[in-house]
């Protein structure tokens, strides 16, 4: 298992440009990590698993993830993903 905390300079000892390149790449990760856990929290009822059973938490999860996966693929392969987003929004807001 890798250390994967971003290292941090201190007062008259600055970051090596070693030490910021593997900053930046962990921040990278952890960007995207974040977000998608974001978009389901935002989007998927904050995330609440509200069922008995470690079987049926671990297939809510994965339709979770399915959905995450669907939404994504669809924004992606749609010409104007994010005017589409915005029609959908606020159709829901209405």
């Amino acid at each position: 298992m890798t250390n994967q905390v971003c290292e941090k300079g201190y007062r008259n000892k600055p970051l090596s440009d070693e030490q910021k390149a593997s900053n930046r790449e962990k921040s990278r990760i952890r960007s995207r990590v974040e977000h998608i856990f974001g978009f389901m929290e935002m989007s998927m009822n904050e995330m609440y698993i509200q069922c008995i059973g470690i079987k049926r938490a671990t297939a809510i999860i994965g339709l979770m993830n399915l959905t995450y996966n669907m939404h994504r693929a669809l924004l992606l392969t749609t010409q104007n993903g994010v005017q589409w987003m915005l029609t959908l929004d606020s159709e829901l807001n209405c």
